[in-house]
């Protein structure tokens, strides 16, 4: 009697693990995904703050302030990456960018529409004179 019971639970954790591992995956691969994206969007962040570093002592080499961008997006891929560069007054300079990232989790796509969310960053600097 005892030998059945105990073949009953070992087939009953084993439908428990079946239920359960498909969730404990999809909460995995989110929490990698959230990662990335906030690695993405740090890195993001400091290479338009460094591109605009480098705008406010050059501010007429507009290739080279998009080039400095890219050269500091560090681990993103460059060809989802848009840059954009402005003077909201005499005195300063804005440069933006935007890049594609793209969710590896399915269902969190699913959740936003589609596989792909832009992430966006933004600096403004006085330039130097």
């Amino acid at each position: 009697m005892k030998r059945r019971n105990l073949l009953k639970e070992r087939g009953q954790d084993l439908a428990e693990y079946a239920l359960i591992l498909p969730i404990f995956l999809l909460v995995v691969m989110s929490i990698f995904d959230m990662g990335r994206a906030v690695y993405s969007y740090s890195a993001l962040q400091n290479s338009v703050r460094e591109g605009a570093r480098y705008g406010i002592i050059h501010p007429d080499d507009i290739t080279g302030i998009e080039n400095v961008v890219r050269q500091k997006a560090v681990g993103l891929d460059i060809r989802g990456l848009n840059i954009f560069t402005s003077y909201p007054s005499d005195e300063t300079i804005q440069i933006r960018a935007t890049f594609r990232f793209q969710i590896i989790t399915p269902i969190i796509g699913a959740l936003f529409g589609s596989n792909e969310v832009t992430l966006k960053g933004q600096a403004t600097m006085h330039i130097e004179t």
